[in-house]
């Protein structure tokens, strides 16, 4: 409790620096963007907030935007954007460092924040500037990847695990799962797998970094023998005639069209469901878990600290969509601001959310009001398995640690993504500068292509040299 006190007497009188930001005037209109499906719902919650709260002295316009290009949207030109945006918290330590957004100042709200999130969440809607963590981020949905398949030919049981939607894929004829995507988001799902048993994984990804002007890349780590091995089995199932595959040039959808019956199941996220839907038909959706697999003796030849038969379940991860404030909108509407922010991101809210656009809420213990709205038929079951299976995937995931725009950059446009694709197809990578990967199937080659990684994650470059002897030391 001192420490919750503590924490919440800095954010409040460091931000309170930052309250004249923006310019002033005459506007009564505060302006707000989220999701396209979530436009009709939070215009009607800020007309009713309005009309209970007569001396609130604004008008709110809600608009929807794609909230995966808002960051964009906003660094190009901050002073066009909204006064409230939506975006995930991944972009929070980029927007706060190009001044693009105002810190959270108002008591009530910062101990709402403080109150109703997972330590998780709260680990990554802080940017620090000048030394300082400030709070920039209101979390308000949660979303995470899980899995989608074709209930008509495969059984929930053999949905639990890759080998059970093999053997479904031997005896429909068709490969057993896709991906919507080959970046390094959508393959989180292999990256970020744990040990059934205890939950544990030797990967770091930036664990410490210090956002904007702390400079710290944290620590990262991706050589571990249990990684070496996850690859060595996705090796196997992507080589498997009945296994994994990347998605047609037609779409993962199509593969999964039940007419088509190119494959069984898609690792996806929420923003799939109504395309997922489309292609199976509802009665025919399945939603699960990411499943488990358990290594081969193949995968783990060589290796010390692995042993064939373990079990892992796919990763994930397990991110947030925050309200922030515009540093360009008129420092007069900042208290109102926080105010309809504290509002909109309530559990109330955020329930009536779910309700409405299936939007998953963010707050701790949300699964229990998903579970009561479908024992009181309020949503389908293939609804209420949406929800529940991200709540669930959450444990076995991370937020996105990408605290600062570089970081981000780093992990994604750095080539990072296309070295894990050659490990699963055993295919040489040619980087730039010097270093040549000659192939990608020997231990030696998927060392050095995991350590190129790594590399990639710290440097956002690739090395002139391999080290002499791998894996290096963590």
């Amino acid at each position: 409790m001192k420490k919750f006190i503590a924490l919440l007497l800095v954010l409040i009188m460091t931000a309170a620096v930052f309250a004249s930001c923006g310019g002033s005037g005459g506007d009564k209109n505060i302006r707000v963007w989220v999701g396209e499906e979530s436009v009709e719902f939070y215009q009607t919650v800020c007309d009713e907030y309005i009309a209970a709260h007569p001396d609130f002295g604004y008008t709110v316009e809600v608009k929807g935007m794609d909230t995966g290009a808002v960051a964009g949207t906003i660094s190009t030109d901050p002073k066009a954007a909204a006064d409230i945006y939506t975006v995930a918290h991944d972009n929070i330590g980029k927007l706060a460092s190009t001044q693009c957004a105002k810190p959270i100042g108002d008591e009530s709200l910062i101990a709402q924040v403080l109150a109703d999130n997972p330590e998780s969440f709260q680990n990554v809607i802080y940017s620090t500037l000048n030394g300082q963590k400030y709070l920039y981020g209101v979390p308000y949905i949660s979303q995470a990847l899980f899995l989608y398949y074709n209930k008509a030919l495969v059984t929930d049981e053999q949905a639990k695990t890759f080998e059970g939607l093999r053997e479904a894929a031997v005896a429909a004829g068709t490969k057993a799962i896709t991906v919507t995507g080959d970046d390094g988001f959508n393959m989180s799902f292999a990256l970020l797998a744990t040990k059934v048993s205890d939950h544990s994984t030797t990967v770091k990804i930036y664990e410490g970094a210090e956002s904007v002007s702390g400079g710290s890349k944290g620590a990262s780590n991706c050589q571990g023998d249990d990684t070496v091995a996850i690859y060595r089995w996705l090796q196997e199932y992507a080589a498997d005639e009945n296994g994994f595959k990347w998605a047609s040039p037609d779409g993962w959808d199509a593969d999964l069209d039940k007419s088509n019956k190119g494959v069984l199941a898609v690792i996806g996220g929420a923003w799939h469901y109504n395309t997922a839907k489309a292609a199976l038909g509802e009665t025919n959706l399945g939603i699960a878990l990411i499943p488990t697999f358990t290594l081969t003796e193949k995968s783990v030849e060589g290796l010390s600290s692995v042993s064939a038969g373990d079990v892992y379940r796919g990763g994930t991860f397990a991110d947030c969509k925050c309200f922030m404030i515009n540093a360009n909108s008129s420092k007069d509407k900042y208290a109102a601001e926080q105010e309809l922010i504290k509002f909109m991101s309530s559990k109330e809210i955020q329930n009536r959310s779910y309700l409405a656009c299936l939007n998953v809420p963010a707050y701790v213990g949300a699964s229990s009001f998903i579970e009561q709205c479908y024992n009181e038929g309020k949503v389908t079951e293939s609804q209420y398995n949406l929800a529940a299976m991200q709540v669930s995937m959450a444990e076995w995931g991370i937020p996105q640690p990408f605290i600062t725009g570089t970081l981000n950059s780093y992990y994604y446009s750095k080539n990072a993504p296309q070295v894990l694709r050659a490990i699963v197809d055993k295919t040489a990578y040619p980087t730039t500068g010097d270093t040549i990967l000659s192939e990608t199937e020997s231990l030696e080659g998927i060392r050095k292509a995991l350590y190129l990684i790594e590399y990639l994650w710290m440097h956002g470059t690739t090395p002139k040299d391999f080290p002499a002897s791998l894996p290096t030391p963590a």
